[in-house]
């Protein structure tokens, strides 16, 4: 497999001609650059190497801790982790439900030990995610933004599968001569 590195360098040398090419096909700056810095992300810190001690890994620094369980349940190279398509929404769907986990342990650890009340209710705490989600509509976040988000990490996820594939035909065709 491309090390690290070179996987990197691909993900920065396909990131311009990515911004072109969906700011060329919406006519519009706002998705280009959601889907390019989303496959930036997507390459450098959201991609199938998560499952293993990567580069990938190893940047989320002291919040790596939230992919351990990832790395657990996914053995390396699997569909539910190179996948085209099921990779990237695996990723998303686990970190989503990871954030959720982590905020409703925040919000219980202050209830409890800081502001000394009780833990909010089912309905306290929808009204929140609630007004969360309408101020990220407020500022722009709508659907097409999460649409032009996933498709970005998908890119920056596919581009690392892509490099994958081609280095081990690659390898492989040399070992035949």
């Amino acid at each position: 497999m491309p090390s690290g590195r070179t996987h990197d360098l691909i993900t920065f040398v396909l990131a311009p001609p990515t911004f072109l090419a969906v700011w060329a096909a919406t006519g519009s700056l706002k998705p280009a650059a959601v889907v390019t810095c989303a496959t930036l992300f997507g390459g450098l810190m959201f991609g199938p190497d998560l499952d293993i001690q990567s580069r990938q890994y190893t940047r989320w620094g002291v919040f790596r801790f939230v992919w351990l369980p990832y790395k657990v349940a996914f053995r390396h190279r699997s569909r539910l982790s190179h996948g085209m398509v099921l990779g990237t929404l695996i990723r998303v769907l686990y970190f989503t439900g990871a954030v959720a986990a982590l905020t409703l342990l925040a919000v219980y650890l202050h209830a409890r030990f800081i502001a000394g009340d009780a833990m909010p209710g089912l309905t306290e705490m929808a009204s929140a995610w609630q007004a969360v989600a309408a101020r990220a509509t407020a500022l722009g976040a709508g659907r097409d933004v999460l649409l032009a988000t996933f498709a970005g990490l998908w890119w920056g996820a596919a581009i690392h599968t892509f490099a994958d594939v081609v280095w081990s035909i690659l390898r492989k065709s040399t070992e035949i001569f």
